[in-house]
């Protein structure tokens, strides 16, 4: 029985990075053209506690190569109690086209994030809504490359993010970070938009009214980005915005403890796919197995080593794929270790996920 299951696991999961690689060669560098005719733009970012990352962020976006009287930057205070309130006034002070919300309270019904997003998305004047995290870097060409992006493609447009990497452990983060973008681009390059990050969407503001906006996931926690790509794409279509113009760079997680809740507060949403996204729900299952069977020959099978170097190899191609479509260096060294935690590191995520085991700012 165990040699069935193996099998099965391994074709499955071999269909599945098939898929991948070949939707990672379906993108084509976007064709840039100007226009006179540019829509207003409504750049909205929830904050709490940021004072260390907004003054970057607000450099960066008050430099944008974008016309002013058609950009709109919306923060919403999320409750701070540090000194985003006062960067977050001066900046409004000194730049009309900086709006600055202020939450002194949480929501009865919907989570904060979501919440803080829905009243900035709800102030907004502009025709795209434009969303970034705080502690995010954003090019000077960032709102116009996205902002083509979603007019190119009438749907939401899924920008991509990376993260810096200073030391060992941001290199890993910036390994395991690539790994999941890789795999949701390759969906993309299919025309199956499973999942995006908040740190890099576009879409039109009718589109998140059509879906109701928050409204019927209120109460998760997480996965707002997730919600917004496959709701907003079933509806229209979506885009994997591979333009370098468009790319975010943000801060890593400072230490482990923080790097696995985070993982665990993603992993929550898997189950959230079996009937929204059920393509999705089978690349998550099927991976979440494939490292469970190699777990269990690692402790039991002398043979483990097989089933490892398969998955080593297809593992490092998505992610050479992805860096290559990407632009993103990834060290041999690094990819060694995250790929041999892996067996470990996935089934634990996923079985605390699934249990939301996990802890969010509130």
């Amino acid at each position: 029985m165990i040699y069935l299951i193996t099998y099965i696991s391994i074709v499955l999961y071999s269909l599945f990075i098939i898929f991948i690689i070949s939707g990672l060669f379906k993108h084509k560098s976007p064709t840039i053209s100007s226009s006179q005719d540019l829509p207003v733009v409504s750049v909205v970012i929830a904050a709490r506690n940021e004072e260390n990352n907004l003054p970057d962020l607000i450099y960066d976006l008050v430099n944008q190569e974008y016309p002013l009287d058609k950009l709109e930057v919306i923060f919403v205070n999320d409750r701070s109690t540090d000194l985003t309130s006062r960067l977050l006034s001066e900046a409004s002070d000194n730049y009309s086209f900086i709006k600055h919300i202020v939450i002194e309270e949480l929501s009865p019904e919907m989570t904060p994030k979501k919440y803080a997003l829905t009243k900035g998305i709800e102030s907004a004047k502009g025709e795209i809504i434009i969303s970034t995290d705080a502690d995010c870097r954003v090019g000077k060409l960032w709102v116009s490359s996205m902002t083509y992006d979603v007019i190119r493609c009438d749907g939401i447009s899924i920008g991509f993010s990376t993260i810096s990497d200073k030391s060992f452990f941001d290199q890993y983060q910036k390994i395991d970070f690539l790994g999941i973008i890789s795999a949701n681009a390759g969906a993309g390059g299919w025309r199956q938009f499973w999942s995006g990050t908040g740190q890099n969407l576009a879409y039109f503001k009718n589109d998140f009214l059509s879906i109701g906006g928050f409204e019927p996931v209120k109460n998760k926690i997480s996965g707002d980005d997730m919600y917004l790509v496959q709701s907003i794409s079933k509806i229209k279509t979506g885009s994997i915005n591979i333009d370098p113009n468009s790319f975010v760079k943000t801060e890593p997680i400072t230490n482990i403890k923080g790097f696995i809740n985070q993982r665990i507060r993603w992993a929550s949403n898997a189950k959230l796919n079996i009937k929204k996204s059920p393509y999705f729900f089978s690349f998550l299952a099927s991976s979440l197995s494939f490292n469970l069977i190699l777990l269990f020959y690692f402790l039991f099978f002398e043979t483990w080593y097989l089933l490892f170097f398969f998955k080593f190899v297809c593992d490092g191609l998505v992610l050479f794929m992805g860096s290559k479509l990407f632009n993103v260096n990834i060290k041999f060294p690094v990819y060694l270790l995250w790929a041999t935690l892996q067996p470990l590191y996935i089934p634990i995520i996923g079985l605390l996920g699934i249990r939301e085991k996990f802890t969010w700012k509130q």
